[in-house]
């Protein structure tokens, strides 16, 4: 089997050891590794692997996605978890020490397909979305997250961006609209959204119960309090596992499509700011029509 290993050397977890043990890990069991230094100059296309193993996290997972372009429809992936998060390996199941997830991989290449996760993609634009986006007080955080940072102490740097934003605390209205799963069209006013197409939002938070990969639709979660004190109490909430409709800290609704007009900035997918979307210019998530397939 010829297994392209795709990871990000510059990611602040990123080790070269962990690196070289994968690749030994996976020629262990028979398979020839080409490692790939970046996923932004990966050219999978000029001769696609059989499985991609992707080390990093849900940025890098999304910019490999990005670089298969349509052959994400066919080359199956798995993910050796190595980013800040990883909202997507943890929610699928992936281990962490080589050896083990190459042996993970491996039993589950030899099931076939009928066991894999499968999981429709959808986009935000032209970008894919694996995971999530949102806009609003946790998008301004992670717009201004410092890199130096976040390879120090790592996911903290994002509650250190959050507390410098206590003091110009922003405020943003958009409108927002779409159509729900079973086709119902809507519309709202929001403060700020996290659209959720997997289970887990943040580390180990489940916002929607009805969000999962493997679901052909994405969770809409609107706040219309983005004070702090209603920020607030939506993340002890949600810390605290208490289902957050029933507090009516949020309106929820599992979509196909949903439309931001004039929306707000900045943007957050996938754990990255996202500098391409300004408050002038309307853009929509939506199905791609293509479904990521991950060997688990």
């Amino acid at each position: 089997m010829n297994l392209d290993l795709v990871y990000n050397p510059v990611a602040g977890s990123f080790r070269q050891a962990r690196l070289d043990a994968l690749v030994a890990a996976f020629e262990r069991h028979g398979c020839t590794v080409r490692p790939v230094a970046s996923a932004r100059a990966w050219r999978p296309a000029e001769d696609p692997p059989d499985l991609a193993c992707i080390h990093g996290g849900d940025g890098t997972l999304r910019d490999a996605v990005q670089a298969l372009g349509a052959l994400a429809d066919c080359v199956p992936l798995c993910i050796a978890p190595s980013g800040t998060i990883n909202l997507v390996a943890r929610e699928i199941g992936y281990v962490r020490e080589p050896e083990a997830l190459a042996a993970q991989v491996m039993a589950a290449w030899r099931q076939g397909p009928e066991r894999w996760v499968r999981a429709p993609l959808y986009r935000l634009g032209e970008l894919p979305v694996v995971s999530c986006l949102s806009i609003g007080p946790d998008s301004h955080a992670v717009a201004h997250v410092s890199g130096a940072l976040k390879k120090r102490i790592g996911r903290l740097a994002y509650v250190v961006a959050m507390l410098r934003l206590l003091r110009r605390w922003p405020r943003q209205t958009m409108h927002v609209s779409g159509e729900l799963a079973d086709g119902t069209p809507f519309a709202c006013e929001a403060g700020a959204v996290i659209v959720s197409h997997g289970a887990l939002f943040a580390g180990p938070f489940r916002l929607s119960p009805n969000a999962a990969l493997a679901a052909d639709s994405v969770e809409l979660i609107v706040l219309e309090r983005t004070s702090r004190a209603g920020i607030a109490a939506f993340t002890a909430a949600a810390l605290a596992g208490i289902p957050l409709d029933r507090l009516g800290l949020a309106t929820f609704r599992s979509a196909r499509r949903v439309v931001f007009d004039r929306c707000a900035s900045p943007v957050q997918v996938d754990g990255d700011h996202v500098p391409d979307f300004g408050p002038d210019r309307a853009f929509a998530i939506e199905p791609t029509g293509i479904t990521l397939r991950y060997v688990i």
